[in-house]
C-alpha cells in the first residue's frame, strides 16, 4: 500500500499532473474541493474555505499536499483581489491547520506550494537563495505570510516542506499559452525592456519533483525553477519553435502599468532564483534547458494545441482556431 495522499487543488494544472503521477507510483490520493463530485479517478472531500468546514473524513491521511489558491497573476491587483489572494491561500491553509490540531491521529508530513514571488516583484540580477530575505512589497509579504501559515504545522510535530515555484511552462495552462497567442497571430515582442528575469520550470519537472519530496522525504524550502532567462530570450525561444517572425517593437512598460496596475510590478520586474539546493538534494530535472522544455511542449501539441489550451483556461471565451502554417 503506497501513502496516503490528500491534495488540495487537485483539479488544478499542477494538481491533476500530479495526482497521476502519484497514482502511478502506488500512493492513494484523494482530493479536497468546493465542489466535489462523485465520479472522478479520486476520492473527493468537500471543504469550504469561507465558512471554515473540512469534511473529517479527508484527513485520515499520511501527507497533505497545500496546492490549491486564486492565480496570483490571474486579475489585476484591485483590493478585493487581493483578499480572494489571502483566503484562497493565507486562510486556506490557517483552515487545515485548524482542523488538523483537533485529530488524535495527525497526518505526519504538509508538503506546499509557495511561490519565487517570495522574493519580491523584481529582484533585477541579484541571484536568489532559499535563505534570500522576503521581498517588502505586496507580493513579497504575502507569500511569506503564506509560508508561515504552512511552518504553524511543525509546532504540531508535522514536518513541512515548502516549494517555491516560478514559472510554469506547460500546454495545458500556466503562462506559456498567453505568450504564444499573440506570436501566433504574429504580434508577437518582448514586453517592457525584455530584460526582466525569468526563472523557470517544465510542468513534467514540477510534477517530479513533487513526487521526489514524497518520496525521499525532504523536509525544508527549496526554490523549484529549473534555470533562468529572460522575457525576450523566452520570446525569441517561442517564436523559433513556432517557425514565427518577431518584428514588432517592444511592448512598452507604462502600457502594462495602464491595464495590470500594481500587478504589472511582476510582468515587468523578474528574479534570478537558483535551483541549485534540491539539485544538490539528488533532484534531476528531465528538461534542464529552455531549448529542450519548448521542443518537448510544441512538439506534442503543435499550434492548436496550445490555442485549446488557452481557450479552456479562459472558461470557454471563443477564440478563433488557428492553422498551422
Amino acid at each position: 500500500m503506497g501513502t496516503k495522499i490528500l491534495i488540495t487543488g487537485g483539479s488544478g494544472m499542477i494538481g491533476q499532473a500530479l495526482s497521476a503521477a502519484l497514482s502511478q507510483k502506488g500512493h492513494q490520493v484523494s482530493h479536497l474541493s468546493r465542489h466535489p463530485l462523485k465520479h472522478t479517478p479520486y476520492p473527493s472531500f468537500k471543504w469550504d474555505i469561507v465558512r471554515g468546514y473540512i469534511d473529517p473524513s479527508a484527513l485520515k491521511v499520511d501527507v497533505i499536499i497545500h496546492l490549491s489558491g486564486e492565480g496570483i497573476a490571474n486579475k489585476r491587483w484591485t483590493e478585493k483581489q487581493k483578499q480572494k489572494l489571502i483566503v484562497s491561500r493565507i486562510d486556506a491553509a490557517q483552515l487545515l491547520y485548524d482542523q488538523v490540531i483537533k485529530l488524535k491521529t495527525r497526518p505526519i508530513r504538509i508538503i506546499s506550494a509557495s511561490a519565487i514571488g517570495y522574493y519580491g516583484s523584481d529582484t533585477q540580477d541579484e541571484e536568489c537563495f532559499e535563505n534570500t530575505p522576503a521581498g517588502d512589497d505586496f507580493i513579497g509579504q504575502f507569500v511569506c505570510k503564506w509560508e508561515q501559515q504552512v511552518n504553524q504545522f511543525e509546532t504540531l510535530g508535522i514536518r513541512v516542506t515548502l516549494l517555491r515555484i516560478g514559472i510554469v511552462l506547460s500546454k495545458v495552462g500556466g503562462a506559456l499559452p498567453k505568450l504564444t497567442l499573440p506570436i501566433l497571430w504574429g504580434v508577437g515582442a518582448p514586453i517592457g525592456s525584455g530584460r526582466q528575469n525569468i526563472s523557470w520550470i517544465h510542468l513534467d519537472d514540477l510534477v517530479k519533483m513533487f513526487v521526489f519530496v514524497v518520496e525521499r522525504q525532504v523536509l525544508g524550502i527549496y526554490n523549484a525553477v529549473t534555470q533562468n532567462t529572460t522575457n525576450a530570450l523566452l520570446t525569441q525561444a517561442i517564436a523559433k519553435q513556432l517557425k514565427r517572425p518577431l518584428f514588432l517593437p517592444n511592448i512598452p512598460g507604462f502600457f502594462l502599468k495602464i491595464i495590470f496596475g500594481e500587478m504589472s510590478k511582476i510582468i515587468l520586474g523578474g528574479n534570478q532564483v537558483s535551483g541549485m539546493k534540491i539539485i544538490e538534494h539528488g533532484f534531476k530535472p528531465d528538461y534542464p534547458t529552455l531549448e529542450g522544455a519548448l521542443s518537448d511542449i510544441f512538439k506534442k501539441n503543435k499550434d492548436e494545441g496550445i490555442i485549446r489550451a488557452y481557450v479552456h483556461l479562459n472558461k470557454g471565451k471563443k477564440f478563433r482556431e488557428l492553422k498551422s502554417k
